[in-house]
């Protein structure tokens, strides 16, 4: 249990969070952020709300047409929250150590080292998914998307915008947080492509070999 006092984190008269020690930096769509700049860390609190939701997930389903899949992005539950954050962290992204709740039971907090701005985004980008061993996806997605493998699953991630994408004290591109949900099977073996890209992102993950394909099996049913 976390005493957000002892972090030097209270709430004002309008109850938002605030600092007299820590930097507060931009809020996301998931938490509220504090840096401390003396130690080279930032805190970030995922509100709880009363919904139960914490933090945020998404659906995967086809889409209606019959044409590429729907993403719903949907509140979280602490468990799938805590998933995501422990996936990341071992697949390679930013590294993420879970503090705990605070006495209240309002909020999960985390800390991550201090990182600073990418220098080209879609450079950095491009590096911090190859440092965590994710493909791109290529199916008929609304949002663009990448499959990794960890703890013997396929995950879809996707939310790499401008500010999840940062550098690390070594000046390495880093993935700070992104959206990810566990790929459903279902969709997996109804995908030829979606299995290729598990298939390569597994392979990547254990060190195998990807697979030789010709050029005429890079086309499949998603792109027809």
């Amino acid at each position: 249990m976390i005493d957000l006092a002892a972090l030097g984190i209270s709430h004002d008269a309008d109850d938002m969070l605030q600092s007299a020690t820590l930097r507060p930096l931009k809020t996301g769509a998931e938490a509220c952020p504090f840096a401390d700049d003396q130690w080279r860390l930032v805190y970030k609190l995922f509100p709880l709300f009363r919904s139960g939701g914490l933090g945020k997930t998404f659906e995967i389903e086809p889409s209606e047409e019959g044409e590429g899949y729907e993403m719903s992005t949907q509140d979280a539950t602490l468990l799938q929250t805590l998933e995501k954050l422990m996936v990341l962290h071992d697949a390679g992204a930013c590294p993420t150590e879970i503090v705990g709740l605070d006495y209240m039971f309002d909020y999960l907090v985390v800390k991550q080292p201090l990182a600073s701005a990418y220098h080209d985004f879609e450079a950095d980008r491009q590096t911090a998914v190859s440092t965590i061993q994710a493909v791109p996806c290529k199916a008929r997605f609304k949002r663009q998307t990448w499959i990794l493998w960890e703890h013997e699953t396929a995950w879809i991630m996707s939310d790499l915008h401008y500010g999840n994408i940062m550098r690390d004290a070594q000046g390495q591109p880093t993935i700070i947080d992104a959206l990810l949900a566990p790929l459903p099977p279902e969709l997996i073996k109804g995908s030829r492509l979606l299995t290729e890209h598990v298939e390569d992102a597994r392979a990547l993950r254990l060190g195998l070999p990807l697979a030789g394909r010709k050029v005429f099996d890079a086309v499949s049913d998603d792109d027809l």
